[in-house]
């Protein structure tokens, strides 16, 4: 590691905002400064990346998280002279398919109808690790989060992801790379992950053991010695 500070930009997912990297950040360290800021409730990525890439130093390393990593991808097209390296926290960068797209629209209903928080809490199972399900603190951390994001930023950026384009011709090893993988995530299972990792050249990959989805939540400082380690092996 040199003695330059290393820039690091942290985007969230759906559903979140910057408390997402809370622990991860706690776990940096000096030599890297996190730049975790919350998305915009813009309906396309490329809106969202426009206003990331506003306020971000000239260069900087990049991880996006679940939807952050869509608009990690538009940031990266946007402005790859700009980006060091790119990180992939628990996402992929493919296109929906139609049929997935309208699935997830069709989620919108329940924020019409006032349900959104409701919807939210039941998909808690689906976001992480069986054993957090009894972990009090974390559970009414990401209630907190929830609560500052809200309905209308969700289908604000559900309605970005459903129009979001492939990106994978991307990751084409041009840059360092790490795809990030929870040995239990039930959104992108660590297989999925793998396997399009096996096709960047040289991608670091990791999998960060006893987490679901929300990895950055249950199991931050294995996150963070993930990011710690992809930045200081090419910086």
């Amino acid at each position: 590691m040199t003695s330059t500070t290393q820039h690091l930009a942290l985007v969230p997912g759906l559903n979140n905002t910057r408390a997402v990297f809370d622990g991860v950040v706690a776990h940096l360290p000096a030599g890297i400064t996190p730049h975790a800021l919350d998305n915009p409730p813009l309906e396309t990525v490329e809106a969202i990346a426009q206003a990331w890439l506003a306020q971000l130093p000239e260069r900087f390393w990049l991880a996006g998280f679940s939807f952050g990593g869509y608009v990690a991808l538009a940031m990266l097209e946007a402005a790859p002279e700009r980006v060091q390296g790119i990180a992939l926290l628990c996402t992929a960068p493919f296109a929906d398919s139609e049929a997935a797209a309208q699935k997830r629209l069709a989620a919108l209903d329940a924020v019409a109808q006032g349900r959104y928080f409701e919807m939210v809490s039941a998909q808690a199972g689906n976001a992480f690790h069986p054993d957090s399900l009894n972990n009090s603190a974390l559970m009414a951390a990401r209630q907190r989060m929830v609560q500052a994001y809200g309905p209308q930023t969700y289908a604000a950026h559900v309605r970005a992801t459903a129009a979001r384009p492939d990106r994978s011709h991307l990751l084409n090893g041009d840059r360092p790379t790490l795809v990030l993988a929870a040995s239990h995530d039930r959104v992108f299972a660590p297989e999925t992950l793998q396997a399009y990792a096996r096709h960047i050249p040289g991608a670091r990959v990791e999998t960060v053991a006893h987490a679901g989805h929300l990895a950055p939540m249950e199991q931050p400082a294995a996150v963070a010695a993930a990011l710690q380690a992809w930045v200081e092996g090419a910086a």
